[in-house]
């Protein structure tokens, strides 16, 4: 309080507030209904929207940090050019060169990386659309990936509402699209093509419609080294829709569908690996191709213990034991029963997948996109302040993602 000149007091004025209550909880709540208002495809654009702008954000920022590096073109490093690092040079030779028709080798006779560790739906798309428009690959790819990962946000959050409630869904979406390894998404890699391709197949799968499914697999299967991790969910959901036939009806169709989706889905596991032998004649073209980014040699389980020994010392197995109990526990807690019983079999599958035959490195959190039906699990939670801190991490650590790992050291650095 101030006297006026006429002796009156008046009240100091507030010091105006900067964007006052947008974080209100009453005007969060109103947004979130009006959002809901939207159709629901509508709805899963815009999350998506949002996180491509965010991430490809923190892409911007990073990349005018890069130094030259192979993936260069101009006299200094382009956001176009950073969106094409590291694996999207294999693409782009596979596009324009193809698979060779003998693995090249090493001085010392080690197999050398080479094109057979990728997979060719995604160069192979990209190959026919640049024939067609005339654009060249460094362009193409990242708008295809970032197409396909529009589509991919429709089918999961679809997937997603077939499961919970709409609102749980549209947070899981919003949880996978800000994934710190979601940068992803925007880039010449085949993750997004793979992540459309595998909810739509889940989609199938838990709507029972396991025929449909089919063609979605081997698509699936020729994207990226999914196809022994859907094979094992396979086995275990058949597993469980025969143990539980007398309280979940399985009519003699479902059985027949179901068990070809089986079958098929192992045979689409092997497409690739096959392809590799025969065009080189070696049937272990395609794992001693994978074996030459890692330790030249390939191993069952046992890399975990090794890679943890290396980093954890006594504690690696310790530590091995916690995570995968730790993950159980997450499947089976009443949040992770959120997602339902088959993206529960699905997770299961895929984890195992990921202990017999993954090597850990600096690429896990992005091999870890497969499982986004954990993301449900998060989303069980109604607290706004929860979901905000999950959302707030997930960017935080896509800063770091992009700058750790997708940022480029030279002469040599660890791959994203």
């Amino acid at each position: 309080m101030r006297a006026a000149s006429g002796g009156a007091p008046r009240t100091v004025d507030a010091a105006p507030r900067i964007l006052p209550g947008v974080f209100h909880r009453g005007r969060l709540i109103r947004a979130s209904q009006a959002m809901l208002l939207l159709p629901f495809w509508l709805q899963a654009l815009c999350v998506y929207l949002v996180s491509r702008i965010v991430s490809l954000g923190i892409m911007g920022m990073v990349v005018r940090t890069q130094p030259d590096s192979p993936w260069t073109t101009g006299t200094e490093t382009s956001l176009n050019d950073f969106l094409n690092f590291w694996d999207g040079g294999w693409y782009e030779t596979i596009a324009v060169e193809g698979y060779p028709d003998a693995l090249p080798v090493y001085a010392t006779g080690e197999i050398a990386q080479n094109q057979w560790a990728f997979y060719p739906l995604f160069p192979m798309m990209v190959r026919d659309i640049t024939m067609v428009t005339g654009s060249e690959f460094a362009v193409v790819a990242p708008v295809l990936s970032t197409v396909c990962g529009a589509a991919a946000a429709i089918v999961i959050l679809d997937l997603f509402r077939t499961v919970t409630t709409h609102g749980r869904a549209l947070t899981g979406l919003a949880f996978v699209l800000f994934f710190p390894a979601s940068p992803i998404l925007s880039t010449a890699y085949a993750e997004s093509l793979t992540l459309l391709l595998q909810a739509l197949v889940l989609l199938l799968v838990v709507r029972r419609r396991y025929l449909w499914a089919v063609a979605p697999v081997f698509l699936m299967d020729l994207s990226r080294p999914i196809g022994v991790a859907f094979a094992f969910f396979m086995l275990i959901h058949l597993i469980s829709r025969f143990r539980r036939r007398h309280e979940d009806p399985y009519p003699r169709a479902e059985v027949v569908a179901s068990w070809a989706l089986g079958v098929l889905s192992c045979v689409a596991a092997l497409v690739h690996p096959l392809h590799a032998w025969i065009r080189t004649g070696s049937l272990t073209a395609y794992t001693d191709t994978e074996a030459a980014w890692h330790t030249g040699e390939t191993h069952l389980v046992s890399q975990w213990v090794t890679a943890g020994e290396r980093w954890l010392g006594p504690l690696s197995l310790p530590t091995l034991l916690v995570l995968a109990l730790s993950l159980i526990a997450l499947l089976v807690s009443p949040a992770g029963r959120t997602m339902g019983r088959t993206l529960q079999q699905f997770c299961v599958g895929y984890g195992l997948y990921l202990l017999i035959f993954f090597t850990p490195q600096t690429s896990t959190l992005r091999l870890f996109l497969p499982l986004f039906p954990l993301a449900l699990a998060l989303a069980a939670s109604r607290s706004w302040a929860v979901r905000g801190i999950v959302l707030v991490a997930f960017t935080l650590l896509q800063m770091i993602w992009v700058g750790w790992l997708w940022h480029f050291t030279p002469p040599n650095d660890l791959p994203p």
